[in-house]
This record gives structure tokens, C-alpha cells and sequence, in this order.
């Protein structure tokens, strides 16, 4: 009631285009199987769309504007991608935030999408990694300084028995972060069937 009575006054806006109706349109919300990203780590690697247009403008206002209404309709593009991994003993693991990153934002963002997406697939979600130290926020770094700024900074605690892993993050840029995870998740004894993001950075050549 409350949220038609406030649609009545201050009308929903698409977050990628700013039409008047949902936060996310069906033209700003990607379509299809999504695409592969990230080849070469070993585990699959999926993205529901590319890092432009409207999905762009949505997850920048999710992450960096406090639209946090947009959780739920970006879960579900997450949940989407993060299907084609799920099998019997799945968990889904979200990339952790840097502490201060996590206070800029009101908190972690990636688990903060993972809970609502773990609920539509019906299964859980494990915070299983962590920072061990110290990093700096990833944007604005090349691919060489996203290295040096991860190497050796995460660590997971040990799987439950008979659980597998699907990592889920926001957006694939150069792939460090998901194989510094997939690297803590491994050394920690994780199976890990696959990697699932919001969006993946187009590589140029």
C-alpha cells in the first residue's frame, strides 16, 4: 500500500534509462543465456550482460548511489546467471567488499544481492572468504595494480561437507577478483562449479 501510494506521487523510474515504470525496464534488463567471461581460470565464468548502456547505469546506482531498491530486480539477473551452475549441494559465495568500501556503500553490495538470489534458487548463501588484508578499492586500478592490490588477500574457511561453490560477484572487469576467490576458495578445499556477475567490462583490444 504504501509503495503504490508513493508511486502515485513520486512515480517509479528505470534506473539504466529513466522511463516511468519499473526500476528496471525490459529494455535495460539484459536477455538471453548471458555471456562468458573470464576464459582461462577454470571454472566457467558468466555475466548476464555487458558493463553499457542501461545495466551500467543501474548497478552504478545500486553500488555508488544508494539506490538500494535495485537489489531486487538486479538479484534476479544474478540468479538468472548464477542457475546454469546450481545442482544438489550448491552454496552460493560472494566476493567480499573491502571494509571500507562496505561503509561507503551501507555494506557489503555483492551479499547484499546474494541473499535475494540464493532465496530464488533455493539455496544458501556462505560469506565463505574474507579479507586478510588490507586492499584498496579495485576502480580506477589497471589490470597490473588490481593484481599487485589482491595477490594473497583473501582466504575462505573450510566447505561443508558435500557442499560446491558458485562464486557470485557484481562485475567482471579484468578477472583478478574472481581468481584471487577461486584461488582462496581452492586452497581452502572449495569445489567450485562456476562464477556468476551482474555484468562483465567489454575487453578492448
Amino acid at each position: 500500500m504504501l509503495r503504490a501510494l508513493a508511486d502515485l506521487v513520486l512515480p517509479r523510474r528505470c534506473a539504466g534509462c529513466g522511463r516511468p515504470g519499473e526500476l528496471l525496464c525490459p529494455a535495460c534488463r539484459p536477455r538471453g543465456p548471458g555471456i562468458v567471461v573470464a576464459p582461462g581460470l577454470g571454472p566457467p565464468v558468466r555475466a548476464a550482460g555487458r558493463y553499457e548502456g542501461g545495466l551500467r547505469s543501474a548497478v552504478l546506482a545500486y553500488k555508488e548511489r544508494g539506490r538500494l531498491e535495485l537489489a531486487r530486480p538486479l538479484a534476479d539477473l544474478l540468479a538468472a546467471t548464477a542457475s546454469r551452475f546450481v545442482r544438489r549441494g550448491v552454496v552460493l559465495v560472494p566476493v567480499p567488499s573491502a571494509r571500507a568500501a562496505a561503509r561507503r556503500r551501507g555494506g557489503d553490495h555483492v551479499l547484499r544481492l546474494a541473499r535475494p538470489a540464493g532465496v530464488r534458487l533455493g539455496v544458501a548463501v556462505v560469506p565463505a572468504l574474507g579479507l586478510v588484508r588490507r586492499v584498496d578499492d579495485s576502480a580506477g586500478l589497471d589490470g597490473r595494480q588490481r593484481r599487485a592490490n589482491l595477490a594473497g588477500a583473501m582466504a575462505a574457511h573450510a566447505p561443508p561437507p558435500g557442499t560446491a561453490a558458485v562464486l557470485v560477484d557484481d562485475i567482471v572487469t579484468t578477472g583478478v577478483t574472481v581468481q584471487e576467490s577461486l584461488r582462496a576458495l581452492r586452497a581452502a578445499g572449495w569445489p567450485v562449479l562456476g562464477a556468476a556477475a551482474l555484468a562483465a567490462t567489454p575487453r578492448r583490444r
